[in-house]
């Protein structure tokens, strides 16, 4: 699969390379994009099968906060035998394997997650990609990881983790950097199998009695961006090369001009600048802006590529534009995000714009 297939390939001045749950882990890791949350009632099948997650390349079925415990017993039927008919259709030839996005699994907990795991069979192993772990932290982290790996090994295939940073521990100022210093180091000795951290913008602001209004961006909640800000400071540099998630924006609109599609692309826009990649969906006509946020401009390219090529040399030099300063040293680690980013989700044709990209897919969505 590919992102922005529904974006014309001649707004392209490089197009977004293939890939698949096998694919390079260093560029899977900025490939997850969207990732759209789906409860573990619906019907995952059908919804694969028909196409119905247009500009959807990456899912996860959730069995956590989207449903009651009551009902986990009856979304585990459903989501084994959604695995089970893909993986039939996949070996009889009756489905592409090109329209079966990177599917996660968002467990309850550790004992949930020892549980689901020891029903699946190995073909149903074969279309995840990889589990969610919520709440991660110093009690659980460890229990996770290790059993993430267990299954590695029996079933020699390989499955990523997602630790999402959201408990209370993280959050609360007193215990945040002891926390997080304890999971890096943690997660550092499972780095092999960890595709994404992710963060719970929700989780953090709940423990708060706070919920952003659609005119406002997660950074603009102080004592969650401060939280953000560690998180970023501690997995983000540019040693470590980790890829963080954004949390969710929590509006959608199919109309492109709403309040909340606006206020959707002004939050992508400050998640790359405060240090994210790619972001958790929770309705599918967030996708594609999200995805298409995260394409990268023509000068931005170009600039990158110079700096890239350069890099040996070091020195300073002017812009693709003439419009802005080029330090080779200090904007070397751009450079290379921008290189990362571009293969994931491609490059624009110069003279080709994300917001007037964003207005013709808004308006071909409402037709």
């Amino acid at each position: 699969m590919r992102h922005l297939k529904s974006i014309s390939n001649d707004k392209f001045f490089k197009e977004p390379l293939d890939f698949n749950k096998y694919t390079n882990k260093d560029l899977l890791k900025y490939a997850v994009g969207s990732n759209l949350y789906m409860n573990a009632l619906m019907d995952i099948y059908s919804k694969i099968k028909l196409g119905k997650i247009k500009d959807t390349c990456t899912i996860t079925i959730c069995f956590e906060d989207s449903i009651k415990e009551s009902d986990v017993e009856v979304g585990e039927k459903n989501v084994l035998s959604s695995l089970k008919k893909l993986s039939y259709d996949l070996i009889n030839g009756d489905i592409n394997e090109n329209i079966i996005p990177l599917i996660f699994i968002r467990v309850r907990s550790v004992s949930h997650f020892i549980s689901f795991s020891s029903r699946l069979s190995k073909g149903q192993l074969k279309l995840i990609t990889g589990f969610i772990f919520p709440k991660f932290n110093k009690e659980n982290g460890e229990y996770y990881l290790r059993h993430l790996e267990t299954i590695e090994n029996e079933f020699s295939e390989k499955i990523y983790g997602m630790p999402i940073l959201e408990s209370e521990e993280i959050v609360y100022k007193e215990n945040r950097i002891q926390e997080i210093l304890y999971l890096k180091k943690l997660i550092d000795r499972y780095k092999h199998s960890i595709l994404n951290i992710r963060v719970g913008g929700t989780d953090f602001s709940s423990k708060f009695g706070l919920r952003r209004d659609v005119r406002r961006s997660i950074y603009d909640i102080a004592v969650i961006n401060d939280c953000l800000c560690d998180i970023v400071n501690i997995f983000g540099r540019c040693n470590e090369e980790y890829v963080i998630s954004a949390s969710v924006f929590e509006y959608f609109s199919s109309n492109v001009n709403s309040k909340e599609v606006k206020g959707l692309i002004k939050e992508i826009d400050l998640d790359k600048e405060n240090g994210f990649c790619g972001k958790t969906s929770i309705h599918p006509t967030q996708c594609i802006y999200v995805n298409l946020l995260h394409s990268v401009e023509y000068e931005d390219y170009i600039d990158a590529m110079n700096i890239l090529n350069s890099s040996e040399l070091g020195g300073v030099f002017k812009g693709a534009s003439s419009n802005k300063m080029i330090e080779i040293s200090p904007h070397y680690n751009w450079a290379r995000k921008i290189s990362d980013r571009s293969k994931a989700f491609g490059v624009l044709n110069k003279g080709v714009c994300y917001y007037n990209l964003l207005s013709e897919v808004g308006r071909n969505s409402e037709n």
